[in-house]
C-alpha cells in the first residue's frame, strides 16, 4: 500500500522520472564500448525481472495449491479437513459449505494482488536504479574519451588512453587537422558543460529514486528480515505438507533482498566510475581552463551516492550480507536452540 499510494500521491515524480531517462538516451551514432554497456545491462536486467517475476509466481502457486488440491481430493470421494490459506476471525464458520468457497476465493485475490502489487513496486525501483546507473557509465565513457591525447613514447597505442585516442582520431580527424588552440577550448568547455549538467542530472533522478522509496523500503526491510526469520524456522517445525511453501517464502524473501542491494551496490558503483573516468582521461594535455574545470569534477564525482532507508541503511550488498543474513542467522539458530530445548549447564 506505501509503494502504490507513492506512485498515485507523486505520479508527477514517477512520469518526469520516465520521461527525462528516456530523453538521456543518445540519438546519435554509438561506438562499440558503449554498445557493449548498454547490452550487457539490458541482458543483466532482463534476466533480474525475469528470475524475480517467476520467484514470486513460484511462491504464489506453492503457498496457494494446497486448499484447492484438497478440494479435488474431497470432489474425488475422499475424507480431509477443509482449511484456508489465512486464519481469519470471521463472525460465520469460514469452513461450512458455501460459506468457504467464497472465503477461499477472496483469500487467493488479495494474496495475488499483495505479491502483484509488491512485485511491480520492487521492479520498477529496480528499473529505475538500472537505468541511471547505465547513463552515469555511458557518462563515464563519455569523460574518458573527452581529451584528444596523440600517441608517443609516454603514450603507446595499447594502453587504453592510447587506444581510446586511436578511436577519436578516426573520427574526428579533421577537427585534430584543422582546430587551434581556442578552438579546442571552446569545444572541449562545451562538452564538460554537457557532461556537468547530465551528472547533476543523474544526481537529481538519483535523489527522486531515494525520497519515492526510501520509507517503503524501510518497511519492506523490516518485514523481510522477519519473514526470514520466521519461515526458516518454520520451514523445518511445521508439518511437512506447508513445507515446500515456507522454504519458496524463504528463497523470495531473499531474492528480494538481494535484487535491491545488488542494484543499490550497482548505483555505488557506477558513480565512482565517474570519478575515476575523470582521473583515467587525458586530463594533463587540455588547456589550463579546461584543467580547472576537470579538477572540479573530479572532486564532485567522488562523493558516492547510496539508496538509504530513511538514513538507517545503504542498501548495498554489505548491508545485505553483514545485517541481514547475519540477524537471520543469530534468529533462527537461537529459536531452533530454544525448540529442541538445549541445556544450558555442564
Amino acid at each position: 500500500m506505501l509503494k502504490s499510494y507513492k506512485m498515485v500521491r507523486c505520479r508527477n515524480i514517477f512520469e518526469n522520472l520516465i520521461y527525462e531517462m528516456r530523453d538521456m538516451w543518445n540519438t546519435d551514432s554509438i561506438d562499440h564500448e558503449e554498445r557493449q554497456l548498454i547490452g550487457s545491462a539490458l541482458r543483466y536486467l532482463h534476466f533480474m525481472v525475469k528470475g524475480f517475476y517467476f520467484c514470486n509466481n513460484l511462491l504464489l502457486v506453492t503457498f496457494m495449491y494446497a486448499p484447492f488440491w484438497e478440494m479435488v481430493k474431497r470432489y474425488a470421494g475422499h475424507e480431509n479437513e477443509k482449511y484456508l490459506h489465512f486464519f481469519y476471525w470471521l463472525p460465520f464458520d469460514p469452513l461450512q459449505s458455501g460459506y468457504y468457497e467464497v472465503v477461499l476465493a477472496v483469500q487467493t485475490w488479495q494474496s495475488l494482488v499483495t505479491i502483484w502489487a509488491n512485485m511491480s513496486g520492487d521492479l520498477l525501483f529496480v528499473i529505475f536504479l538500472s537505468h541511471i546507473t547505465l547513463q552515469f557509465d555511458l557518462l563515464s565513457v563519455r569523460i574518458k574519451k573527452l581529451i584528444y591525447v596523440p600517441h608517443d613514447d609516454q603514450l603507446l597505442k595499447t594502453y587504453p588512453l592510447g587506444q581510446d585516442s586511436a578511436t577519436y582520431l578516426e573520427k574526428h580527424r579533421l577537427a585534430i587537422e584543422t582546430f587551434t588552440e581556442k578552438d579546442w577550448e571552446d569545444y572541449y568547455a562545451k562538452e564538460i558543460a554537457e557532461i556537468v549538467l547530465r551528472h547533476r542530472a543523474l544526481i537529481r533522478l538519483s535523489g527522486d529514486v531515494e525520497n519515492m522509496y526510501k520509507f517503503a523500503l524501510l518497511v519492506n526491510f523490516i518485514n523481510s528480515s522477519i519473514v526470514l526469520c520466521f519461515c526458516g524456522f518454520c520451514s523445518i517445525v511445521v508439518e511437512k505438507w506447508n513445507e515446500f511453501g515456507y522454504k519458496s517464502f524463504l528463497v523470495t524473501a531473499l531474492s528480494q533482498m538481494w535484487i535491491m542491494c545488488w542494484y543499490g551496490q550497482q548505483l555505488a558503483d557506477s558513480t565512482e566510475r565517474v570519478s575515476r573516468a575523470v582521473y583515467n582521461s587525458g586530463w594533463y594535455k587540455a588547456p589550463k581552463k579546461i584543467k580547472r574545470s576537470l579538477l572540479i569534477m573530479l572532486f564532485r564525482s567522488q562523493k558516492t551516492l547510496y539508496v538509504s532507508t530513511c538514513g538507517f541503511s545503504n542498501i548495498t550488498m554489505a548491508s545485505y550480507s553483514k545485517v541481514r543474513i547475519k540477524s537471520f542467522k543469530s534468529f533462527f539458530w537461537g529459536r531452533c536452540l530454544i525448540d529442541v530445548d538445549v541445556p544450558l549447564s555442564g
